[in-house]
């Protein structure tokens, strides 16, 4: 162990139990090392050790911890991603939650890691337009995050164009206005939404009381959380929740080992989660080996293709299409004159050099990291591979797959490409897939819808094109086309590679999946199989 891990590990520890983010995620995105010296020099501390006691005075890691949050936090995001889960909620979940709580009682919407406010304000907007005259007296938008400078920059409420690329026109017209190079959300919806400094792991029985609240989004946070600590604010969050309450994680934040807590609901073409009566069974300490994490996903798999097998109502004559998909994805027909754009195949012969055991079993482990969503631990293992290995099709692939799970879609895109430049044949569907996923989570179906045609076509018993096909076609309201694609992906999902399911599956089994495609056909009038 060199002198630098020895002085950066009490830190480590520190901030994984009081910040919650795991160590490979501090190593994530900022000079970790880096950031604590600056902090330790603005602290007039002689070393790392010296820091790491001043840390112990309350008052001082107050502050500091404050600090390091915004420097070591990750909190890029924008208005209107996946919108089909704000649909859920306003059309599932407020009916539902005003029902329960007739007593007058408000209903209270929180934003769980908030960062500068782009969701929740996108759900201020989308209950306003929903529910006028009813916030924020009878419903309720509450934001937190840890991070202070993100909190003061939702308050500002300002935004870079880049913040706004999934807003429709009329939504941007209405509701946003031009404030010099940046864009300012209208004061009639910033005025609705409450922030606060908070950190998700400190306790206040105030806030955090049981049942505060109706529906809770915590996206894209948990990712980057140590396993004990996801543990500790699933607790945290359940007990907040009121009895059937909602909770909105992000698509590739599924509650692989679910306890009783949690209940896997689907609607809107996308899975949630209600609360349960029983109190949450999540596993202490480090995170489940191979065969404990198999057995809770068996576990959880009944629940989640219980609920994916019930047909769902088709939506309401009225019910608007997401406004995104009604901007960016009007045919999953892409034009006859565009071909997905790759880079010409590679003339350099694959490599015919077997791995050495110990790159088979660092791939492995990446895999079972990639199983457990311990998205960052997983990018440290391919990391740990010698170079020849680690720009093997594989491995890129492996790490689009991380890097698109984790919302880095740019660098994703970029490793897909390597994938496709490796020329390894076998991958290439896989790595259109990814391409594919990326330009969806941007905003581009049209984009998306192409490479996912090249995944299909490059491998034909390819399951998730098709599916992810259909459920584009369904919101573009292509009936015909959401009945062929789904019923080819739910054909072929019965025979779908094991790995393919870990990697590609959403967190969801098998069962599931087809239950997904079944529900969906039989709400249509198509043939389930």
């Amino acid at each position: 162990m060199s002198s630098a891990e020895r002085d950066l590990g009490p830190l480590e520890e520190l901030l994984e139990e009081r910040l919650g983010l795991s160590r490979a995620s501090l190593h994530l995105g900022a000079d970790l090392e880096a950031v604590l010296r600056e902090r330790m020099r603005a602290r007039g501390c002689s070393d790392l050790g010296d820091y790491r006691r001043a840390l112990d005075r309350p008052e001082v890691a107050r502050e500091e911890l404050h600090v390091l949050a915004g420097q070591l936090t990750v909190g890029e995001t924008y208005f209107f991603r996946e919108w089909q889960q704000i649909e859920a909620c306003v059309e599932i979940a407020l009916p539902e939650r005003f029902a329960a709580r007739q007593g007058g009682e408000p209903i209270t919407v929180l934003s769980a890691g908030c960062a500068s406010g782009e969701e929740a304000y996108t759900l201020a907007i989308a209950l306003h337009t929903a529910y006028p005259g009813l916030l924020p007296h009878r419903i309720k938008v509450v934001g937190v995050d840890v991070n202070p400078g993100a909190i003061q920059k939702a308050q500002r409420a300002r935004y870079s164009e880049w913040a706004l690329r999934a807003v429709p026109d009329d939504m941007r017209q209405r509701f946003f206005a031009r404030a010099g190079a940046d864009v300012a959300l209208r004061q009639e919806i910033v005025r609705l939404v409450e922030f606060q400094v908070r950190n998700l792991l400190d306790d206040d029985p105030a806030f955090w009381r049981p049942g505060a609240f109706d529906a809770i989004f915590c996206r894209n946070v948990l990712m980057y959380f140590a396993p004990q600590k996801v543990a500790e604010v699933l607790d945290r969050l359940h007990a907040a929740l009121a009895p059937r309450g909602f909770l909105f994680l992000a698509s590739s934040e599924s509650l692989r080992a679910a306890s009783a807590a949690f209940e896997a609901a689907h609607s809107h073409g996308i899975f949630y989660y209600r609360r349960s009566s029983a109190p949450p069974r999540h596993a202490r300490g480090d995170a489940p080996r191979a065969s404990r994490w198999v057995a809770r996903i068996h576990e959880a798999s009944a629940r989640v293709a219980e609920v994916a097998q019930r047909v769902s109502p088709p939506p309401r004559g009225d019910a608007p299409a997401s406004p995104t998909a009604q901007r960016a994805f009007p045919s999953t027909r892409p034009p006859p004159t565009r071909p997905p754009p790759t880079r010409p195949p590679s003339t350099r012969p694959p490599s015919t050099r077997p791995p050495a055991l110990a790159e088979l079993a660092a791939i492995d482990r990446a895999l079972e990291l990639i199983g457990g969503e311990r998205f960052t631990d997983a990018m440290a293992a391919l990391g740990a591979l010698p170079q020849r290995a680690a720009s093997s099709a594989r491995v890129e692939l492996l790490r689009a797959v991380i890097l698109c799970q984790q919302g880095e879609l740019a660098r994703a895109e970029r490793a897909c490409q390597r994938a496709l430049d490796a020329g390894d044949a076998g991958d290439s569907g896989a790595a259109h897939y990814v391409l594919g996923l990326c330009q969806e989570q941007a905003g581009d179906a049209a984009g998306a819808a192409q490479h996912y045609k090249a995944a299909a076509s490059r491998d034909p018993s390819f399951a998730m094109p098709h599916l992810r096909l259909g459920l584009l076609a369904k919101r573009a309201g292509d009936l015909a086309t959401t009945l062929d694609e789904l019923g080819r992906a739910a054909a072929l999902l019965v025979s779908e590679r094991q790995e393919r399911l870990v990697l590609f599956g959403g967190g969801f089994p098998r069962s599931a999946l087809i239950g997904l495609c079944q529900a969906e056909l039989t709400a249509r009038g198509g043939r389930a199989g």
